[in-house]
């Protein structure tokens, strides 16, 4: 019975959002990608607000998400009486779209099957421009069941890949946008672009833009600079043989996002924006998610970098080395803040212990863990390696510490916690919540509904998690 509501209930609001985007006939920009969807997203609206009417769909990425927000329908604290709700408002939301150009939509996929794979977005919404920005193993476990299990290590890494590129890339593939960007850089993602498998869409004139650190992208990576006020970001625009630098004030923003500015200004060009505009609107406008890299005032002087939303290894890895690289320059202690990395299947042990290899190569002064894959590769990693084991600025064997709870983390650093140190915060959200920890050691408590996770849906949910721990 549950199972035929769920099904009505996608299959009722895909039409009526179907519907929408038919008789408004917005030009639609759908995002791809492991890494980034979010923030891209956010810096193609800030961009383009100046100079078009533009809707953004923040409310989710998935078979549920992209429809309400394609009618404007919040889904409240998703209980039964919300999802009613939203059934009896579906049919007076079709003029959400009205006047809007551009609709820019993230295209997240957790699965290879229905409703939580890109076959079944496209049924609902197909991009005129579609971005891809990066494919790693993120949300691997639900691809564990289609590959043969007699693989194991980097094979089956590899294998997993293969199939969560094929997914997301029938964004271009099924869709056939009339542009497709994409990074130049990833060898899986260009197997999908070469020029034989795009001759169909070359008959049609659809054009593709590149970008990347190689010599053949049609947006080239330069340089990236990042200190405490701001991020700059300079590209190489090889048809017009130009130089153009974005540059962001007051945010921290780890390498990653070269892939994400790239992206952007690929779109704009295909919209036609000039260079000057495209800087201007960044510039002036843009804003991360909450979670993804904000930057607090903590107590004891110090300084938060909370990217509490989420986490996955590629993730993790690059604002690791963005947090070591500001701790030398402000010659600041580096303390690190870890959840688990979750929905990794049969890869969580391999793709925790790469990022406690990578804590132990930057030599982080104090590690602090949450979530039972932490407790079981993460922490044994440090302790065994030599270059944490003998660490004095800890205090403790091994170079790292376990917590129960983000709650308790965050008691423990309110405690504790060095004078100037910069703190990165970075884990999974299901059952980890990092974000409670960096409560409590805010500077300005004001600064806690800043937070990620804070509407009335999550309070209750984690309040549920952690009286039952």
């Amino acid at each position: 019975m549950k199972n035929i509501f769920v099904w009505g209930l996608l299959y009722y609001l895909r039409f009526f959002a179907r519907l929408t985007l038919f008789l408004h006939k917005p030009k639609v920009i759908g995002i791809t990608g492991s890494v980034g969807k979010s923030s891209t997203r956010n810096a193609l609206h800030a961009m383009m607000k100046d100079y078009f009417k533009v809707k953004v769909i923040k409310e989710g990425n998935s078979e549920t998400g992209i429809p309400l927000g394609v009618l404007g329908l919040n889904p409240g604290n998703y209980r039964l009486p919300d999802w009613l709700k939203a059934m009896f408002l579906a049919p007076f939301k079709l003029n959400s779209l009205k006047d809007i150009q551009y609709l820019i939509i993230e295209m997240g996929i957790d699965s290879p099957h229905p409703p939580k794979n890109m076959d079944y977005l496209l049924t609902i919404v197909k991009p005129d421009i579609a971005v891809v920005l990066n494919v790693y193993p993120v949300h691997t476990m639900q691809f564990d069941e289609i590959v043969d299990e007699n693989l194991i290590g980097e094979k089956r890494i590899k294998t997993i890949l293969e199939k969560i590129v094929e997914e997301k890339m029938k964004i271009i593939t099924k869709a056939e946008p009339k542009v497709s960007i994409y990074n130049v850089d990833d060898k899986n993602i260009r197997r999908y672009t070469s020029s034989e498998q795009n001759e169909s869409r070359s008959s049609r004139q659809a054009r593709t833009l590149n970008f990347g650190e190689s010599e053949e992208a049609d947006i080239k990576f330069l340089n990236y600079q990042v200190n405490l006020k701001r991020t700059s970001f300079r590209y190489l625009l090889k048809k017009e043989n130009k130089e153009i630098e974005i540059n962001i004030q007051n945010f921290v923003l780890p390498k990653r996002y070269l892939e994400v500015f790239a992206a952007t200004i690929a779109v704009g060009k295909s919209i036609g924006l000039t260079n000057k505009k495209i800087v201007d609107g960044l510039s002036k406008n843009f804003t991360i998610p909450t979670g993804r890299g904000s930057i607090f005032e903590g107590i004891n002087s110090s300084i938060i970098v909370d990217s509490s939303y989420n986490a996955s290894k590629a993730s993790v890895l690059t604002f690791l080395e963005m947090t070591k690289e500001l701790s030398e320059k402000e010659n600041r202690p580096f303390i690190l803040l870890l959840g688990d990395m979750r929905e990794l299947g049969q890869e969580t042990k391999m793709e925790h212990e790469a990022v406690a290899k990578k804590i132990a190569d930057l030599k982080v002064d104090q590690v602090y863990c949450v979530g039972p894959n932490t407790k079981k590769y993460v922490i044994p990693k440090i302790k065994k390696d030599p270059s944490t084991r003998t660490s004095s600025s800890l205090g403790m064997t091994g170079g790292a510490r376990w917590f129960r709870t983000a709650v308790e983390a965050g008691d423990y650093l309110r405690k504790t916690l060095p004078y100037r140190a910069i703190v990165l915060v970075k884990g999974s959200q299901n059952e980890i919540f990092l974000e409670e920890a960096v409560k409590k050691i805010l500077k300005n408590k004001s600064d806690s509904k800043k937070l990620c996770r804070q509407n009335d849906f999550w309070v209750k949910k984690k309040r549920a998690f952690f009286q039952g721990v």
